[in-house]
């Protein structure tokens, strides 16, 4: 058996009426479906669906069809008379396909129900204080301040690691107390210098701490909620997938895209602040 399945996204076609569908076909697993897809989306966390990051509120309909043959074989033996037949229009053809999605739906609810399902991901919501922003940095100490003054000015308060008082704690156990934060900024500045091995040039690279500190971010409070400022030529970090990073130029309009970010998720940031 296939598995075949269809997101509708709140985003229309381009040059269409009608919304997005994405999809992914000839899946063999079920339980892949469920634990992948309908868990997170019915638990409101991101998934990752055709390399679309995609929130609960940005999806309009999930569908599910199982199907004897693959779309391929399907498309193959519906193309006639020259006339092309996507893989995707199996979805479309009763007598191809069975829609499974009420059935998928019930088990990813006892899924959720079962306590074998272990959730790792349940963020402590009276810990999270959305006033706070934490800041990843380096040893650029001018432009972390740059940054932890632009946060003063929309009336949040800045979490500087090394401002924290210590209270016997190692580095790793004050970044897990001082990042229940609602938002973090992460630095990339010309700190270090490293290159791979084989090349012969040297290239600018943040510190390694930084580097750790924004996957762990992303980790703990979602991709969405980190920014990461990238200054100069500074080489980033290529295994950090759907990471987009805001160049701090001089002219400072960094400043107002962290200000539409902020924006986005909700806070209440003034611009003429800036």
């Amino acid at each position: 058996m296939y598995y075949q399945v269809l997101i509708e996204v709140a985003e229309k076609e381009s040059n269409s009426p009608f919304n997005k569908k994405i999809y992914e076909l000839d899946l063999e697993s079920k339980e892949y479906i469920i634990e992948e897809i309908i868990v997170p989306y019915k638990k409101g966390q991101e998934l990752q669906f055709d390399g679309f990051f995609l929130n609960k509120d940005m999806i309009n309909r999930i569908s599910i069809k199982e199907t004897k043959e693959s779309s391929k074989s399907f498309s193959k033996k519906e193309t006639k008379d020259g006339l092309y037949t996507p893989p995707e229009e199996i979805f479309y053809f009763d007598e191809y396909s069975t829609d499974i999605s009420r059935e998928i739906f019930k088990e990813a609810e006892k899924t959720i129900d079962s306590s074998n399902h272990i959730d790792y991901n349940i963020e402590d919501k009276e810990t999270i204080d959305k006033s706070k922003i934490f800041i990843v940095h380096g040893h650029d100490e001018a432009s972390t301040e740059s940054v932890a003054r632009l946060i003063q000015k929309f009336k949040l308060e800045p979490i500087i690691l090394r401002e924290q008082a210590n209270k016997g704690k190692t580095i790793i156990e004050k970044i897990e107390e001082y990042s229940n934060v609602g938002y973090g900024i992460v630095l990339y500045t010309p700190c270090d210098l490293g290159k791979k091995n084989g090349d012969n040039e040297l290239n600018p690279r943040a510190r390694q701490n930084v580097v750790f500190e924004h996957g762990y971010l992303i980790g703990k409070i979602g991709r969405d909620k980190v920014c990461a400022l990238k200054k100069e030529n500074v080489e980033t970090p290529s295994d950090i997938s759907g990471v987009v990073y805001i160049e701090m130029d001089s002219n400072n309009s960094w400043q107002y895209e962290i200000a539409d970010e902020l924006k986005s998720l909700g806070y209440n940031v003034d611009k003429n602040k800036i």
